[in-house]
């Protein structure tokens, strides 16, 4: 049986919105979830001597040493990737016990294997033991996220379309959060028409969730989640590869807080749809 696998993108929010959440969680859990992870950040655990920015839940030290030493490749890849270095120094926390990290994860649930919260990254039980071989692209996934969210606006972020967000992720990751669904699987379903929506903006009200055209069929909601990062990280690799300097001049607009739209335009002179049919005719795309 498949583990269950969601990376939410919680964007830093004020203060006074935390403590409208907090004075409202019996009538909405999500809002308690986005509570408890502001109030359990990783920055109040103990740093790793060796690495200021590893916090480690006492029982994960050999996990935070793990971490610490993936990180120099991790932030090197993003860095190249995505065209800037990191605004500010990411924190990454690390957990021992699945209650200490669903407390810290603003999902409430210990399954999710990484989140990306307050410009934080934490990372869970999991990825120590049994997913160990995972923890290299889950650790860049999330340091993806947290290199955007540096740079832009907290509106900006999210008004970014949540498939571009993941399938930078899992592009720049090489394959981190889509690993349980190979490229033909993708493919196979693209042709099916069991496609993501391209959209151009994101929405305050789905900050994580890459929806089809037409689901899968057949398929669980955690393989469907799957099957979304790998042909959103398809699409991304597509783009990249087919014009680095087009590529390279969306990302620029994009982290100048700039509208998805502008930033499409200015990278690739089309829009996005006319992208992605091309893409999806091309081999790359399964044609």
């Amino acid at each position: 049986m498949r583990h269950r696998i969601v990376w939410m993108i919680l964007v830093a929010v004020p203060l006074a919105l935390i403590t409208v959440a907090a004075g409202t969680a019996a009538a909405f859990p999500a809002a308690r979830h986005i509570a408890s992870a502001y109030w359990n950040m990783p920055d109040r655990l103990p740093a790793l001597a060796g690495n200021s920015l590893v916090h480690f839940e006492p029982g994960a030290e050999d996990y935070a040493q793990d971490v610490s030493a993936l990180l120099p490749a991790a932030i090197a890849r993003i860095e190249a990737a995505q065209g800037r270095p990191f605004a500010h120094p990411v924190t990454v926390g690390v957990y021992a016990t699945p209650e200490a990290y669903a407390a810290a994860n603003a999902s409430g649930v210990a399954g999710v294997v990484g989140v990306t919260a307050f410009g934080r990254v934490v990372l869970s039980p999991a990825l120590n033991w049994p997913q160990h071989r995972r923890l290299p692209a889950i650790l860049t996934h999330e340091l993806s996220h947290a290199h955007l969210q540096g740079w832009m606006s907290t509106s900006a972020v999210i008004h970014v379309p949540n498939w571009f967000k993941e399938g930078l992720a899992v592009m720049v990751s090489g394959g981190g959060g889509a690993e349980f669904v190979d490229e033909q699987e993708a493919r196979a379903a693209i042709e099916r028409g069991e496609r993501i929506v391209i959209n151009d903006t994101g929405s305050f009200w789905n900050l994580s969730g890459v929806p089809f055209e037409r689901a899968p069929a057949g398929a669980t909601p955690s393989h469907q989640i799957v099957m979304a990062y790998r042909q959103a990280g398809m699409f991304v690799t597509w783009l990249h590869d087919s014009d680095a300097p087009g590529f390279a001049r969306m990302m620029n607009a994009i982290l100048d807080g700039r509208p998805f739209v502008e930033a499409v335009t200015a990278g690739y002179r089309q829009d996005v749809r006319s992208l992605w049919q091309k893409f999806a005719q091309s081999d790359a795309g399964g044609k």
